[in-house]
């Protein structure tokens, strides 16, 4: 079963001790690609846990994760998701709104394209703006 562990706390222990993912690879008697796994994913089985810990001479539930920065992640995760669902919803309905405007004849073919390339834009940089910031804070808790 596999576990969230801390990949910050792992990455600067590596660092200080100036070894690259190969050389705690060959010391912990983990393969290349699972030291690797461990670092991008933070979740890793209990016996590479403790073949981490031992290789670093610490105890293995130094490496746990702080609860609260998985709760922090999720609610992350379930904010950028509100997010996203926010500003397709706003895409929705105001390419809804303009479209009846042109359909019920109260704008012109050329003031609906305007409209509708301005939302777009205005949902796209909403997008990359959830997206960056989310990025960030996940970034910082991880």
């Amino acid at each position: 079963m596999d576990q969230m562990i801390n990949t910050k706390l792992i990455k600067k222990l590596r660092n200080e001790r100036a070894w690259s993912q190969e050389q705690l690879s060959s010391v912990s008697g983990l393969s290349l690609r699972t030291v690797q796994r461990i670092e991008n994913e933070g979740r890793c089985s209990q016996e590479s846990k403790k073949a981490l810990a031992s290789a670093f001479e610490i105890k293995a539930f130094e490496l746990d994760i702080d609860q609260v920065s998985v709760n922090s992640i999720a609610a992350n995760e379930r904010g950028r998701k509100f997010g996203f669902a926010g500003a397709f919803i706003g895409l929705l309905g105001a390419y809804t709104g303009i479209t009846m405007a042109l359909v019920s004849g109260s704008i012109n073919f050329s003031d609906a394209g305007l409209y509708y390339g301005s939302i777009g834009a205005f949902c796209g940089v909403c997008c990359a703006v959830i997206g960056t910031l989310s990025n960030k804070y996940r970034a910082g808790t991880a």
